[in-house]
């Protein structure tokens, strides 16, 4: 969960470009991403988009936002040619975090009548030479974003910062280290769509996000083995969720460079030894 009250105080955004018109019949690309953010707002014609691997139709007054760093293809029907608003922009929130993509938080719809003269007031601002229309450009930018970060489940597209973010996934799973823990259920946690998920753990963790669970199991393992000695290993393996002991014991010895009934032993001979000086 996003914690604080304050993420937007400190807000800060820029527009790169601002435009309305028909699409080129060419218009389209196929799995690119930008190190910027996208704002598509649509009024007529046929187009797809595929973000993440997730496909839209989008439909008249259909605001879509596809975040920086995100995979996605777009093309129309040349014969049902897209007319839209559309902008570029850069944003970041009060601790630096950055939009992300989600399901729940890439669309909405908001009447023309309402957003239209927020985007001609973006484009005018845009094309001014004059200075002071940069509060202008500013303003309707931030009035977009209101728009439509009150239209969608926007905590599922500003994810935590990756000391809120790690410990909100490691208290999952020690909550749940017994039962079966999918990439989805932690990507949902986090309000993340999977495949982004994956690509923002390993950046910031060097880790698959399964592979990270598995370390916590057999950390919370080793500490069982040594706090209740007159358990089994099989019994232990199967509280901190490893249903196969053959397959637990291996990845123990990889992990730790000896099975668990050594570790076990060895850790029961060490408390002994302090027991009995």
């Amino acid at each position: 969960m996003l914690r604080g009250k304050n993420i937007f105080e400190n807000i800060f955004v820029k527009n790169l470009i601002s435009h309305v018109n028909y699409c080129a019949p060419d218009w389209g690309e196929t799995d690119c991403s930008y190190g910027y953010n996208k704002f598509y707002y649509f009024i007529e014609g046929d187009a797809t988009l595929i973000i993440e691997g997730d496909e839209y139709r989008p439909e008249p007054e259909e605001l879509f936002l596809i975040p920086a760093d995100t995979r996605h293809t777009y093309f129309h029907d040349p014969a049902r040619p897209v007319y839209k608003y559309w902008c570029h922009f850069d944003v970041r929130l009060s601790d630096g975090r950055k939009l992300a993509y989600s399901p729940r938080g890439v669309k909405c719809r908001i009447p023309r009548q309402k957003i239209l003269p927020v985007f001609e007031k973006l484009i005018d601002s845009y094309n001014s030479a004059d200075p002071l229309d940069t509060l202008a450009e500013k303003s309707a930018l931030l009035e977009i974003l209101r728009l439509f970060m009150g239209n969608v489940d926007y905590v599922g597209i500003l994810p935590e910062n990756p000391d809120d973010f790690i410990s909100t996934v490691n208290d999952y799973v020690m909550r749940n280290i017994g039962s079966a823990i999918t990439l989805r259920d932690l990507a949902g946690i986090v309000h993340l769509h999977p495949n982004y998920f994956i690509q923002y753990f390993r950046k910031h963790y060097n880790v698959s996000p399964i592979e990270h669970v598995r370390i916590l199991r057999l950390e919370k393992a080793s500490q069982l083995l040594v706090q209740h000695p007159e358990r089994s290993v099989g019994e232990i393996a199967m509280e901190v969720g490893f249903r196969d002991y053959r397959y637990f014991s291996r990845i123990f010895r990889k992990r730790y460079g000896i099975t668990p009934s050594t570790y076990k032993k060895l850790a029961g001979g060490k408390q002994e030894a302090r027991q009995h000086p």
